[in-house]
């Protein structure tokens, strides 16, 4: 069993502004210790009965289990979408350096 604290969240935005401005907002809060955002990925997926495709901002915030909950609560807030993809990954394991930063960040 890993006793890392490290997480990975998960979250699209419709458009580079939005995302950057949700990036900001999030790491100012100092909810995330780094912001990666993936612009250009293609979405498929039912809503309301219909199949959409959209082209999206892909956002991935390496933060901590502690902050997990109020990052999970900000994104939904401030959020454009009506339902944002809000998903957690624990990270099993990672550079020692690069974990010791992230809570440094945090804290």
């Amino acid at each position: 069993m890993s006793d890392c604290n490290a997480v990975v969240i998960l979250c699209t935005a419709p458009d580079e502004a939005t995302a950057q401005e949700l990036a900001a907002r999030v790491l100012g809060e100092k909810l995330a210790a780094c912001a990666t955002l993936l612009p250009g990925v293609s979405s498929l997926y039912y809503w309301e009965g219909k199949l959409e495709q959209e082209y999206e901002v892909q956002m991935l915030f390496k933060s901590d289990k502690q902050h997990q909950h109020a990052l999970l609560s900000h994104l939904k807030q401030h959020h454009p979408y009506q339902t944002p993809e809000l998903l957690v990954l624990p990270v099993m394991t990672g550079d020692k350096d690069y974990l010791s930063w992230i809570n440094a960040s945090l804290n």
